[in-house]
């Protein structure tokens, strides 16, 4: 299947925006607390079947929902080829790769999050750090040990990766608002993870996946200072009805909610190199109304970006994980210091 791939960089304007990571209207209740960590329970026997049905279960929906919006979206040919091998699976359980629980302090309230590094760290040299920000609301979509999320590959490249649940999640503390304060969870921990003695903190990177994505360029909005971001299924402006749910229940004015969370209307804010990384038969998330019109936008500020349209690809890029993840780690790579 053809990846239709379009790139367009400009030189990224610096201006006059904040660097650094700042914990936003966390300091004075958080003081210097330290992440506390414990390895993570063994995963139970993998059962490959039960991930693959879940991965079916997952593109059908899609599919579905794709074809309603008379969206181009693939069909499974060959399983095994298409969508990654018995074997790739159980490679994430491979030996060399540590897993931790992590619980931190943002705003006041125990946070919930993973962190995972190389099983043997390297001597006498520091690790590049991806922040990981998870997608979906509840725990249903909350991070576990053993994800389809390139965990293992990234740690496997060189990268520790570290991940929160945010609050309101996996038995954190407060109330998830989905961009609200919880963006503060992301700072809080990047502020964190910095001071890890492994952590190389001149290279810091960002990755993330649908609503987690849309939290990556808040937290970059709110003072985040990442080397790159990468991000997958990008909703940039959820002002669009199709965001009408998400926003039902919100208290006070969901105007401003709504565009408080919409990265078009902060792009200038956004001083980091961006790779956006989109399916063509995403239903979430429209090439056409999200994804151009945010690329136009950041095209006229002349930011550092590059765009991939995966053709016929879902919200995740279940397709072209593989692919995927070596983009993301390529253009890392770029931005290493």
């Amino acid at each position: 299947m053809r990846t239709l791939i379009k790139r367009l960089a400009w030189a990224m304007l610096v201006g006059g925006c904040s660097v650094g990571v700042v914990a936003v209207g966390a300091a004075a209740t958080d003081g210097a607390a330290a992440l506390e960590r414990s390895a993570c329970e063994p995963v139970e026997r993998p059962d490959f079947q039960r991930y693959r049905d879940r991965q079916l279960a997952t593109l059908r929906g899609e599919q579905t929902a794709a074809r309603a919006q008379n969206l181009p979206i693939r069909e499974v040919g060959d399983p095994n080829r298409d969508l990654g091998t018995e074997a790739d699976y159980l490679a994430r359980n491979a030996p060399g790769v540590r897993c931790e629980r992590i619980v931190y302090v943002s705003d006041g309230l125990r946070i919930r999050g993973y962190l995972w590094t190389p099983a043997r760290l390297p001597v006498g040299k520091k690790l590049p750090l991806i922040v990981f920000n998870r997608g979906g609301t509840g725990d249903d979509s909350k991070l576990r040990a053993n994800t389809q999320f390139g965990f293992e590959r990234f740690v496997r490249a060189g990268y520790a990766v570290i991940g929160s649940q945010y609050r309101g999640n996996d038995g954190s503390e407060g109330v998830d608002e989905v961009g609200g304060s919880d963006v503060r969870d992301v700072l809080r921990l990047t502020t964190l993870a910095r001071d890890l003695p492994f952590v190389d903190a001149r290279n810091i990177f960002a990755v993330g996946y649908s609503r987690g994505a849309m939290m990556t360029l808040a937290a970059l909005r709110d003072g985040a200072s990442f080397n790159a971001v990468a991000l997958v299924g990008l909703p940039a402006d959820f002002r669009a009805p199709a965001f009408d749910r998400s926003f039902a229940r919100m208290e006070g004015d969901a105007a401003a909610a709504r565009a408080q969370r919409s990265a078009i209307t902060f792009a200038e804010k956004i001083d980091a190199p961006v790779l956006m990384l989109q399916g063509s038969g995403d239903p979430l998330v429209s090439v056409a109304t999200q994804t151009l019109p945010f690329v136009a936008r950041m095209q006229s500020l002349r930011k550092t970006y590059e765009l991939v349209i995966y053709d016929g690809d879902s919200h995740g890029l279940i397709f072209n994980g593989v692919d995927r993840d070596d983009r993301v780690l390529a253009w890392f790579a770029r931005f290493t210091r």
